[in-house]
C-alpha cells in the first residue's frame, strides 16, 4: 500500500472513530437533558451508546494492530533486503 492510501485510510478510519464517540456522546445527552423524564436515560440509548463506543474502539484497535502489523512487516523486509545487499566474503 503506498504511503498516500494509507493516509487516506487512516484519516477515514479516525474520522468514523470520532464521528462514532461524538454520535454516542449526543446520543446520551439529548436523552439525558432533553427526552423525558429528565435525568433518566432509557435502556435502549444506553445500547445504542455502547455499540457506538464499542465501534469506536474496535475501528482504533483495528487500526492500532494493523500499524504494529506493518512496521514490523516493514522491518523484517529491509532486514532481508540489507542481508541480500551485503556483500559476501
Amino acid at each position: 500500500m503506498n504511503k498516500k492510501k494509507h493516509i487516506e485510510l487512516t484519516r477515514l478510519q479516525g474520522a468514523i472513530a470520532i464521528a462514532s464517540f461524538s454520535a454516542g456522546v449526543l446520543i446520551a445527552c439529548v436523552c439525558l437533558f432533553f427526552i423525558p423524564p429528565l435525568g433518566e436515560i432509557a435502556s435502549s440509548a444506553i445500547s445504542i451508546v455502547s455499540e457506538l463506543l464499542v465501534l469506536c474502539g474496535a475501528i482504533l484497535g483495528v487500526k492500532a494492530s494493523y500499524d504494529v502489523k506493518f512496521r514490523r512487516f516493514e522491518a523484517e523486509l529491509r532486514q532481508v533486503i540489507e542481508n541480500e545487499n551485503k556483500p559476501t566474503t
